[in-house]
């Protein structure tokens, strides 16, 4: 990616953002695509006043580049959630740089292919039962589980904080986990995997 990265400054521009700096908002007209250097991005859609977290996007990251490549609007929301650093980039030069050098096309096809795995966890997250759609959210960031917050979750699941805490409640009960300030800890993963291992 590096090397990438190398020939990609040469026709984009750099932009440092601070927390709760928007990168873009749905319905703009998408004329570049971007790449994510520092810090942490949400994509969000607002409906009806309540914002529905999409993903959130980790450095090195393309964003918003198959708006840019079909010439669409942008379909969400891009904040920062802290400070944060983008390479700009306008797609024309993108594809020129595309037609002289195959390379890119395929770290394109790569970027997309990890949009469609992003969108078919997110649509497999919007078909489960409450209680499922917050065990498979809490397996699957386990490792980030000590920094999430409950309100985080409960924002990013689209589901109330009750709702949320009711759940987290019983599995406290069955000794599955425990919180601790608020934060999850797993207890039984093995009990956690065996109870809804249809998601895995």
């Amino acid at each position: 990616m590096e090397d990438y990265l190398n020939f990609l400054y040469k026709i984009g521009n750099i932009k440092k953002y601070k927390k709760n700096n928007i990168l873009f908002y749905e319905e703009e007209q998408a004329k570049n695509f971007f790449i994510l250097l520092k810090g942490k991005v949400r994509i969000y859609k607002s409906i009806n006043d309540k914002q529905m977290t999409l993903h959130r996007f980790l450095p090195i990251s393309f964003i918003a580049e198959m708006p840019a490549f079909k010439r669409l609007k942008y379909p969400a929301n891009a904040e920062f959630e802290e400070e944060g650093e983008i390479l700009e980039i306008n797609f024309e030069k993108f594809y020129n740089l595309c037609l002289e050098n195959t390379k890119f096309n395929f770290l394109l096809i790569a970027s997309l292919f990890e949009k469609i795995k992003i969108l078919e966890k997110k649509l497999l997250q919007n078909s489960l039962e409450l209680k499922e759609k917050i065990a498979y959210y809490i397996l699957e960031n386990e490792q980030k589980l000590d920094i999430i917050t409950q309100k985080q979750i409960a924002l990013d699941l689209n589901v109330r904080v009750e709702s949320l805490s009711r759940v987290l409640k019983e599995f406290k009960n069955n000794n599955i986990l425990t919180t601790n300030k608020g934060k999850i800890i797993i207890l039984d993963k093995e009990k956690l995997l065996k109870n809804f291992s249809v998601l895995f």
